[in-house]
């Protein structure tokens, strides 16, 4: 089972603090872990006997939560989340400081594939880190390689905080996402960009015309994907871009990892990278009529779980 964090209903904060150090506290810590959204994170459980500090977590005694510092306190807990609830609230917190779940953030293992994960919450708390990534990743290989930008597919796009900053200079951009209701946030966020076009795509079908793209880009998405679904992917990138075009695509490099060993499930690695890395890619490129220009691996909260390659069609 995989709990969801209520990342919409905790109010921004300088920290966070989580009630309860069970399966779904740990669920809660693994997330924001990959988000880095909280500077400070305290976990909170009637099992600790005295505070004590592991890596970035905080752990205390559940009777030392009303003494901590002004933070939200979300409940990780299903059942007894009312119960909780009251309790705090006798101990002195203030009711608006304490988020609790229902069984609705509890979801099977079949229901969080990577196409199929509701990933809106991550769109919402990623968006303000697009200038950094762009500028720190993308523009440089911009300016070294001179990409054709004339007609453009962002693969996977989310909520369209890369195409936001491309969309500025590219002759036409088609964003894709198998989410319907990121497209549809795309749709409305570029509806006075005559240049941009939204459309929803099945999970291994790009619903653009075959030879028509000149350069494509995928950022933060394929990172989750597994070498199946990037085998298939790659061949509809070298159905839909002319010869000569180019792709940018971020992808894990987590297969093979000095630091750990990566598992099959994507959600038990670090940041949720895939079972995959840089020589994969390689592998693809070369039967799917690529060239490797480039791959960068760069460090993505764990040193050099990520790489970024730079492929050109044959």
């Amino acid at each position: 089972m995989f709990y969801l964090f209520p990342f919409g209903r905790v109010a921004t904060a300088d920290g966070v603090i989580i009630y309860g150090a069970g399966e779904v506290g740990q669920s809660f810590v693994r997330q924001l872990n990959v988000l880095n959204l909280f500077p400070t994170i305290y976990m909170a459980d009637k099992k600790f006997t005295s505070p004590q500090t592991i890596e970035n977590i905080r752990y205390v005694p559940a009777e030392e939560v009303a003494s901590l510092p002004n933070y939200p306190i979300v409940v990780a807990s299903v059942k007894f989340g009312g119960e909780i609830s009251q309790s705090l609230v006798s101990q002195g917190v203030s009711q608006d400081r304490i988020v609790t779940i229902d069984s609705s953030y509890a979801l099977e293992e079949s229901q969080v594939e990577p196409h199929s994960y509701n990933w809106n919450e991550y769109y919402n708390n990623a968006e303000g880190h697009n200038e950094v990534h762009f500028h720190t990743y993308l523009e440089p290989l911009m300016n070294k390689y001179h990409f054709d930008f004339s007609n453009v597919l962002d693969f996977a796009c989310g909520k369209g905080r890369i195409a936001e900053l491309l969309s500025t200079f590219s002759g036409s951009l088609t964003c894709v996402d198998t989410n319907d209701e990121a497209i549809a946030y795309c749709s409305e966020r570029f509806s006075n960009k005559d240049n941009v076009v939204c459309k929803v795509s099945e999970p291994e079908s790009i619903p653009v015309d075959s030879g028509s793209m000149s350069f494509i880009y995928s950022w933060d998405a394929m990172v989750h994907f597994d070498y199946r679904s990037i085998d298939y992917i790659l061949t509809e990138f070298s159905r839909v871009l002319k010869s000569g075009g180019q792709a940018v695509i971020h992808h894990s490099n987590a297969k093979g990892h000095s630091s750990f060993e990566a598992d099959k499930n994507w959600r038990k690695n670090p940041h949720w990278r895939s079972e995959f890395n840089a020589q994969d890619m390689a592998h693809i490129c070369q039967k799917s009529g690529f060239i490797i220009e480039e791959q960068l691996v760069i460090d993505w909260g764990v040193k050099s779980l990520d790489c970024i390659s730079v492929i050109k069609k044959r």
